[in-house]
């Protein structure tokens, strides 16, 4: 047994590939991406999901403090009009949605979410 060596201790001898930097067209792709799969693919899911959302949101204002029961009734206020206007649109327009518009859409749906998680810890003021 003196000459023999013990199995599986040696190094690997492969070299560590670099990782490919994100170019700024490779970023605004994939963030395109994402933007696509955030937005529901019909208008009924993205009303659906809204709707879900303001009915939660007006059972959360009653337990808010006055400003935040403030800011969450203008962003009720605000989710509802746009609903309504997305709604009335119709379907096909939902489809055809211009960039500004998808924005917009996707911008509600972000401040609807924001406004329903859990509120955050309060950073300590410096006085």
């Amino acid at each position: 047994m003196a000459g023999t060596k013990k199995k599986g201790t040696w190094k690997k001898k492969t070299t560590r590939k670099a990782a490919r930097r994100k170019t700024p067209t490779r970023q605004a792709r994939s963030g395109f991406t994402r933007f696509e799969q955030d937005l529901p693919p019909n208008l009924r899911d993205f009303s659906r999901r809204v709707r879900v959302g303001l009915s939660r949101l007006e059972r959360d204002v009653g337990k808010a403090q006055a400003r935040t029961r403030r800011q969450a009734v203008r962003l009720l206020r605000e989710a509802s009009h746009a609903l309504g206007r997305f709604e009335a649109k119709g379907e096909r327009r939902w489809r055809k949605l211009a960039n500004p518009a998808r924005h917009e859409a996707r911008r509600l749906l972000r401040r609807l979410e924001g406004a329903l998680a859990t509120p955050k810890r309060a950073r300590a003021r410096a006085s």
